[in-house]
């Protein structure tokens, strides 16, 4: 593993409607030059389709964190719902701008996958990976093998 500076983990609580806005304006001016000077090409369908989808995930991110923040919730399932529909935004509009991360402008302390809502998830679910991994490697001892 390379010795680079590792960043805090972010969560889903840590998001914001701006987080998603960024990356929109981030990329816009990229598919967009994309869209304008090959019109009708492979890459203008490419340019064109990932900025429908990265406009509809941040709006889905400006919705949900919109809800969150008034946190007008009828019950936890609702505001789960939210946050996992924050969390599935947010993981596209990453994925749709994780290619660009060597550019100027791109967000490293920012810009990262989310795999847990909030710290305990987080501690729990680092929990069960190292659980399952104990499991795993006790399985392949008890064969006589290791991997």
């Amino acid at each position: 593993m390379p010795n680079s500076p590792r960043h805090p983990r972010l969560h889903v609580v840590d998001l914001t409607a701006a987080d998603g806005t960024a990356v929109k304006d981030f990329l816009e001016p990229r598919l967009r030059e994309q869209m304008e000077s090959q019109y009708g090409t492979p890459a203008f369908k490419t340019a064109f389709a990932l900025d429908g989808m990265v406009r509809g995930a941040a709006s889905r991110m400006e919705y949900h964190c919109k809800a969150l923040a008034e946190d007008n919730f009828f019950n936890g399932r609702e505001r789960l719902n939210s946050l996992h529909a924050v969390q599935d935004a947010w993981n596209t509009l990453w994925q749709a701008v994780f290619p660009w991360r060597e550019e100027d402008g791109y967000d490293t302390t920012r810009w990262m996958h989310v795999e847990y809502i909030d710290p305990a998830a987080a501690e729990q679910g680092e929990e069960m990976k190292a659980r399952v991994q104990a499991e795993v490697e006790a399985e392949l001892q008890a064969k006589g093998g290791s991997r």
